[in-house]
């Protein structure tokens, strides 16, 4: 009886001792970004223990910093990307970034995991094509959205415009439409390096470049190949976007030069004719259908 009393003591300085350490952790954070001074810091220690409020709660109480600053500590402490801020470039639809905890973006998840157990564990420098019969915007969503995904695990992803002849991804992530890109890497143009997204932590977006009036012959070519190499030795996961199967090869070559696909399926659009005629193409030419993404 005296040892559980000695103990149950002990037990509560010890959390005591945790809870102070992770308060001047996330303060020790706020201040290095130059959110709070360190007048500020002892401010909100002071009000959070008259009050027997949170840190982050006493802070936001104070009018000291924003949600979105909180969320961001939050975040890092426990290696998860936070949500953009308000002032980003990024388009809303990106709903694994911008809502993170919808039914949406957590069946984004769970696919991601099934393409982390059925095929980016199998080796290094794997890229993925997502295809589809049509909606070229359904596409280049679904493709940039599990991109997104990837990153926030911390993994090294690519994320890049194939679709050559509607370009999609730079509408997506604000940047400048006339920007170098697949087209003039193909076509030894200039130097293209991938762009970072800040707000997003590991993904890199190469946009797809030029308006070329060639994209099935560059795609087709051994530059288009030997470039998707060079890049994809950078990254861990590469997801390619693909202009709609329907009236072209363009996916066809892409899906091709990756070695697997997965097929986008827009609800009460897609025909069964349709999906079949793609999922027969593909495997004709060698390509593994790791199966399907549900869009509604």
């Amino acid at each position: 009886m005296n040892e559980l009393a000695q103990a149950v003591p002990v037990a509560n300085a010890r959390q005591e001792a945790t809870s102070k350490e992770l308060v001047n952790k996330i303060g020790r954070m706020l201040e290095s970004r130059g959110k709070i001074t360190r007048e500020e810091f002892k401010s909100i220690i002071s009000v959070q223990n008259e009050q027997n409020l949170r840190f982050g709660d006493a802070a936001l109480q104070l009018g000291l910093v924003e949600r979105e600053d909180i969320d961001a500590i939050l975040a890092e402490q426990f290696a998860y990307t936070a949500p953009p801020d308000r002032n980003t470039t990024l388009d809303s639809r990106l709903v694994v970034a911008f809502q993170p905890d919808s039914a949406e973006a957590e069946a984004l998840r769970s696919l991601r995991s099934e393409l982390l157990l059925r095929y980016f564990n199998r080796g290094e420098h794997l890229s993925l094509a997502i295809v589809g019969a049509e909606d070229a915007k359904g596409i280049a969503l679904t493709a940039a959205n599990l991109a997104i995904s990837f990153a926030q695990l911390g993994k090294r992803t690519l994320l890049v415009d194939a679709n050559l002849r509607s370009p999609q991804l730079h509408k997506l992530f604000g940047h400048n439409e006339r920007n170098p890109g697949l087209t003039d890497l193909i076509a030894s143009r200039t130097l293209v390096e991938p762009i970072a997204v800040p707000d997003l932590g590991s993904l890199w977006v190469v946009a797809a470049g030029t308006q070329a009036p060639n994209p099935q012959e560059l795609l087709a070519s051994q530059n288009y190949a030997e470039r998707l190499q060079d890049l994809s030795a950078h990254f861990e996961v590469i997801i390619i976007n693909t202009p709609p199967l329907n009236h072209i090869v363009d996916a066809q070559l892409i899906s091709a030069h990756s070695g697997a696909a997965l097929l986008v399926v827009q609800e009460n659009v897609s025909r069964v004719q349709d999906l079949e005629t793609i999922c027969n193409t593909l495997h004709g030419v060698g390509v593994r259908l790791l199966g399907a993404a549900l869009r509604q």
